[in-house]
Formats: C-alpha cells, sequence, structure tokens
C-alpha cells in the first residue's frame, strides 16, 4: 500500500513517557498550582515529581519543533 507524501513525511511524535501522579495532591484555586499534602509544598518543588511536558513538545501546532 502506498501511502501519501505528507503521511510519509510527516513528523512522529514520541509518546509521554509518563504522564504525572496527581493522587496525594490538590490544586490550590487561589495560588493557581498544585500542592502536596504530605508537607504543603507546591509540587513542582518535589525532585521526585514527574513534571508536565513543556510547550517545546506542542502537538497541536508543531511550531516549536525547530529544525524541521
Amino acid at each position: 500500500m502506498s501511502y501519501h507524501l505528507l503521511i510519509k513525511k510527516a513528523y512522529k511524535y514520541p509518546l509521554p513517557k509518563q504522564v504525572p501522579n496527581m493522587d496525594g495532591c490538590y490544586y490550590d484555586h487561589e495560588k493557581g498550582y498544585w500542592i502536596s499534602k504530605t508537607n504543603n509544598l507546591p509540587v513542582i518543588l518535589d525532585k521526585n515529581f514527574i513534571k508536565p511536558r513543556t510547550k517545546k513538545e506542542d502537538r497541536e501546532t508543531g511550531e516549536d519543533q525547530k529544525g524541521e
């Protein structure tokens, strides 16, 4: 089966390695960030927390994929 040129040449995005696990956390709407229930600190400061992907990996437009 022959594929269209755009399908052959399209960038294939890698799947995310892991999804952040938000169990044990809650979102504080006033402060605007997730807080750990164990120590009441922002989860982003925890070194073991799997942080969300950045805008650099935007899948909607791909405009941040430099060098294509």
